[in-house]
């Protein structure tokens, strides 16, 4: 049983996350000049909006409670790949991995069962 305070601290942290992924997800696809600069020494300008649009649908998968699985591993391997861009230009990559490290702890905090061992079962057992 989860005690009130954790399930408050999941639905901060998940609203919180949720907006700050959103807010850069839509910068992306209406190619907000300041980051289109970015993007453009990146060499990423002309995936830029492909890439909002990415953020958005892997951010709903996460959202839903159904396949908050899978949206963690989707936006693990989005923002590690925002991470490893970062590290490619010589730029900081704090953004990308503060980013992950609250996904990561909102999906803790939402379903602990995903973070505890997998039982073995002895499909060829005797």
């Amino acid at each position: 049983m989860k005690s009130k305070s954790s399930r408050i601290l999941a639905w901060l942290l998940s609203i919180t996350i949720s907006l700050a992924i959103a807010m850069g997800a839509i910068l992306k696809i209406t190619l907000f000049a300041p980051l289109a600069e970015i993007y453009k020494k990146t060499g990423l300008f002309e995936y830029m909006q492909l890439l909002g649009v990415m953020e958005l649908v892997f951010l709903a998968v996460f959202t839903w409670p159904g396949t908050m699985r899978i949206g963690l591993l989707l936006l693990t391997g989005y923002f590690g790949g925002a991470m490893a861009v970062e590290l490619s230009h010589g730029t900081p990559f704090i953004i990308p991995a503060i980013i992950l490290t609250i996904i990561w702890i909102t999906a803790y905090l939402r379903d602990a069962s995903f973070y505890k061992p997998l039982e073995t079962k002895q499909a060829f057992a005797k």
